[in-house]
């Protein structure tokens, strides 16, 4: 496990005022309560800190790369390669927006920041075209992290649109690198514009603020798939235990389709959900507020079991989750015809006797979209489709509004034909 810390470099003052010599302006920062001396570079701070195995900078061609340089080579006591300096200083002050990013070499940087460390050059990000290629070389970093390296972000210098964009593509790394339990400890801002009133610049840490984004990837999860695991799994990090088991039996009993499991599951968090809920988690309750509803309980006091297993199959459709659509929907038609009957639908020779309905009265409306659609669809699902007499899959899966806009009018009649 390593330690690595992301931070961007921006041009310092004399790229802002035309000053002769390039500078950051040099703060005294505070975080965890400790005072570090003067500083230009908050990297550095955070490298003492946090103690660093590497870091990663992300700048333009106008960045401040000879300073950093420079900084580092004093602070771990290497003698200064004066023509490298040199020769960088010179290059970077002929340089633009429109220069190429092959001008710079900046192995001689990164070897005295150390082996895990990396220096990436990226665009201005003026354009589209700029911008998506400042993503491309962003996430070049997945290449040097390894399994269960720690990440560490600086968002303070160069543009503040280069931080933004660097914040929200935490997001992106965050899942593509998921498989190797590589974690996101940490999001610093140094508050640099403080520092006159403070007489320091506070490092805060954003983290809460990238918690955020998965807060709302979780709840997305939920209202377009049922899964709700990721919540369960943010709320059990709070402490909230309950109430993610709660979430996460709910979204099993969905995810494996046991109908009357998902109506109990569903009750059980409604019930939790009436309590006082910490943040973020309060702010997306409506969300589960009303996906609950939807399982926990029918519309009136008259609905039929049938009905409940109609919407939830048009639910399964409308979430492309066709497999257990086509399932539910033609046990939705076995419960209805048992209901019609005055047949307990529970039982599995009741069940059985509706079917051998179905195909008795192969004339009636509902045998035919039972027997020659919906149950052969069913079929070729239950076995993979590797029997030859089976329905398209693009034809299954277009047809589904129209089955259920049809099934909705049959059941109202209360009726086989």
């Amino acid at each position: 496990m390593a330690k690595i810390l992301i931070t961007s470099l921006g041009v310092g003052l004399a790229g802002k005022n035309n000053l002769v010599e390039r500078e950051y302006r040099k703060a005294t920062y505070e975080i965890d309560g400790i005072k570090y001396s003067p500083r230009s570079f908050i990297a550095s701070v955070l490298n003492e800190h946090l103690k660093l195995d590497g870091i990663i900078f992300l700048g333009t061609v106008k960045s401040m790369w000879e300073e950093v340089y420079n900084s580092f080579c004093t602070e771990k006591e290497i003698k200064l390669d004066d023509q490298y300096y040199y020769e960088l200083d010179e290059k970077i002050s002929n340089l633009n927006y429109t220069s190429s990013l092959d001008t710079l070499d900046l192995k001689p940087l990164e070897k005295i920041l150390g082996d895990r460390s990396k220096c990436i050059l990226m665009k201005y990000g003026i354009t589209e075209q700029e911008l998506q290629e400042n993503l491309d070389r962003t996430i070049q970093i997945i290449d040097y992290l390894k399994n269960g390296d720690e990440l560490y972000i600086d968002i303070t210098h160069s543009f503040r649109s280069l931080s933004l964009f660097l914040f929200l593509i935490l997001t992106f790394l965050n899942d593509l690198v998921s498989d190797r339990d590589i974690k996101i400890k940490g999001i610093y801002y140094g508050m640099v514009e403080a520092a006159g009133e403070l007489k320091y610049a506070p490092i805060v840490n954003l983290q809460s603020l990238f918690d955020l984004t998965q807060w709302i990837k979780g709840a997305y999860s939920l209202k377009e798939f049922g899964n709700g695991y990721l919540i369960a799994n943010l709320l059990e990090q709070q402490g909230q235990g309950e109430i993610a088991k709660d979430i996460r039996n709910l979204s099993d009993a969905i995810n494996i389709n046991y109908v009357p499991t998902i109506q109990e599951r569903a009750k059980d968090l409604k019930a939790k959900l009436k309590q006082e809920q910490p943040s973020p988690f309060k702010y997306l309750q409506g969300i589960l507020d009303r996906f609950v509803k939807k399982f926990a309980e029918k519309h009136h006091s008259g609905a039929r079991e049938c009905d409940f297993q109609l919407e939830l199959a048009e639910w399964y459709f409308e979430k492309k989750r066709y497999a257990t659509g086509y399932i539910t929907l033609a046990e939705a038609i076995i419960t209805y015809l048992c209901e019609i009957h005055d047949e307990d639908f529970k039982d599995k020779n009741n069940r059985d006797k509706m079917k051998d309905l179905l195909y008795e009265n192969r004339n009636s409306s509902l045998s035919q979209l039972y027997c020659k659609k919906i149950d052969s669809i069913r079929n070729a699902i239950a076995h993979a489709s590797f029997d030859k007499q089976r329905t398209s899959y693009t034809q299954a899966i277009n047809k589904t509004d129209d089955y259920i806009k049809e099934l909705k009018e049959i059941f109202k009649t209360g009726r086989l034909v």
